[in-house]
């Protein structure tokens, strides 16, 4: 299991600013939409903002910057 995690850490941090940042505003939208849906309150629009604003984040702070 940690050779996986391992390859899977490597591959996210090999992406640029902006892949990283739009992979983990699609994550997020993703997992956001999914636990309404299980909690009976699938709302897309909470979703969608939700990983707009992590894309958002995450590409203005960049935490794969090394250094």
């Amino acid at each position: 299991m940690s050779g996986l995690y391992r390859r899977l850490d490597e591959w996210t941090r090999a992406r640029s600013r902006l892949e990283y940042a739009l992979l983990a505003g699609v994550i997020t939208a993703m997992t956001a939409l999914a636990v309404g849906a299980v909690l009976g309150e699938p709302t897309a629009v909470k979703a969608v903002t939700l990983g707009a604003t992590m894309t958002v984040v995450y590409y203005a702070f960049d935490p794969n910057r090394t250094g």
